[in-house]
């Protein structure tokens, strides 16, 4: 039987979500029936899940639990549950409505259909409900809507119709990873080019060995005063942020290392602000680069711009714990108060999955807009390093050498360009070491071509300081004089 959520819609839960997912039919009453028994002998204790209610008015509407539902007579505490409206009379018009009281999300009763909020802002149905042949008219109720949900200005009618009269009623498993159905169609358009579509040494031996090497020379100029660059990975919480550091590391300890923590976690495993070191393995000397690792970007847990702020000037120190309660200020204990230029960020590299380019949620856009726009009044440079690309080309995950060959990676660039407002040549594609258990040659060349080029740019800025310095100070003086 057909499912009637269509992409469009699936495309906006997921965007709403805030992580890559797809979904997995587990119950619709117009096939298995409208009962309260067999809801959670299918649906019960399967993690996430998506309930759609199909009305007579050509509306569509329902919520989203993080968590499973359960028969234990019992509520359910979900802090990223939502309800939602993705289509009015027949028109699309999405919008999310977020819980205001995540310990009374929803509410997991053997009698009952699927449940938000406490039995009150909407219950589907209880018991058996039998079809007139057109619909089933369910006994549950959505009049108290907004009791445990914000609803920004909508009411029950806005949303509902207040009309649980349904065609149907689906509930959908949220599975993580983006739907392999879209990735495969989307892998089977990429074709490899004839001519790379961007200039790049060869992927060998040779250029490998340079490019190692020239990070290990690698150092500030000297008139700078600046021990090591300073570069700030930022990303949505599964993009590789953490793993890039891994995979620097381990290119460099010639083996699979995971000293950062990292995977695909519903929240960021980065906790504490970190400036990590990298070692040579081969030459005992330590990189004069250091990798700044920060939170994740979350949808619904926003850094504090301020901090953000307080980053880029160098007054965090290394190590510090962050506390989503209590920002970073002027008098937590260990702010810098006079940083010098060897403890502001330097270079920004926004860690990006090229995968889910097209559903990155609006918030975490505007999260990185905000941030561009304080790193763009300090002229801090930014890139752009593009993950994930073998998910979107077939001929990337066989051999990382495609890269530049790849029509669906230059798609992927190209895009991200424009969302992001940079130079194609400041988005570096590159593949982070996650299912690796040995080191290959050309993801190493990736990875240490990025850095390399995100060093020069740390360059380029640390330079025009000094000048900038240097300049203030004679206008200083010719005014006391």
């Amino acid at each position: 039987m057909t499912e009637l959520l269509n992409q469009k819609y699936r495309d906006q839960l997921v965007t709403w979500i805030g992580k890559p997912c797809h979904f997995r039919l587990l119950y619709k009453i117009s096939r298995d029936g409208c009962s309260a028994t067999t809801f959670h002998q299918k649906c019960d204790s399967q993690g996430a899940t998506v309930t759609v209610l199909y009305n007579t008015n050509n509306t569509i509407y329902g919520g989203y639990l993080s968590q499973s539902w359960k028969s234990n007579s019992a509520y359910i505490n979900d802090p990223n549950a939502f309800l939602f409206r993705l289509q009015y009379n027949g028109s699309s018009n999405p919008l999310k409505f977020p819980i205001s009281q995540p310990t009374y999300a929803g509410f997991g009763v053997e009698g009952y259909g699927p449940s938000f909020g406490a039995g009150s802002d909407m219950i589907t149905f209880t018991g058996t409900i039998n079809s007139s042949g057109k619909y089933f008219s369910l006994n549950g109720s959505v009049n108290s809507i907004g009791s445990y949900y914000s609803l920004n200005g909508q009411n029950s009618t806005s949303i509902t119709n207040n009309n649980l009269q349904v065609t149907d009623l689906e509930v959908y498993q949220v599975l993580d990873r983006p739907d392999p159905k879209k990735t495969k169609f989307k892998m089977a358009e990429s074709s490899l080019l004839d001519k790379p579509w961007r200039k790049f040494p060869e992927f060998n031996a040779e250029t490998a060995n340079k490019l190692k090497e020239e990070l290990v020379d690698y150092g500030p100029d000297s008139e700078t005063g600046v021990t090591a660059a300073n570069i700030l990975l930022i990303g949505q919480i599964g993009a590789g942020k953490s793993s890039f550091f891994n995979s620097v590391n381990s290119i460099f300890r010639g083996k699979i290392t995971s000293k950062a923590r990292s995977g695909s976690f519903e929240h960021s495993l980065t906790t504490v602000y970190r400036k990590y070191n990298v070692k040579d393995h081969n030459s005992g000397q330590t990189l004069k680069i250091r990798l700044c690792d920060t939170r994740g970007l979350e949808e619904d847990f926003a850094i504090d711009s301020q901090e953000i702020s307080h980053i880029l000037d160098g007054n965090i120190p290394d190590r510090y714990q962050f506390n989503p309660s209590a920002p970073f200020t002027t008098e937590t204990f260990g702010f810098i108060r006079n940083p010098h230029l060897g403890d502001r960020i330097h270079c920004v590299a926004f860690v990006v999955d090229g995968s889910t380019i097209d559903v990155i949620p609006e918030k975490i856009l505007k999260q990185m807009k905000a941030m561009q726009s304080r790193m763009n009044q300090r002229n801090i440079p930014q890139v752009a390093y593009l993950t994930k690309l073998d998910k979107v080309c077939p001929m990337v995950e066989e051999d990382a050498g495609h890269m530049f060959h790849s029509s669906a990676v230059r798609e992927a660039v190209d895009k991200i360009a424009d969302v992001m407002g940079l130079p194609r040549g400041f988005v570096l594609p590159i593949k982070n070491y996650e299912s690796e258990t040995i080191l290959d040659q050309n993801i190493d060349i990736l990875i240490l071509k990025a850095l390399k080029q995100t060093a020069d740019f740390a360059d380029d800025y640390m330079e025009e300081q000094v000048e900038k310095m240097a300049a203030e100070n004679g206008q200083g003086r010719k005014e006391k004089e």
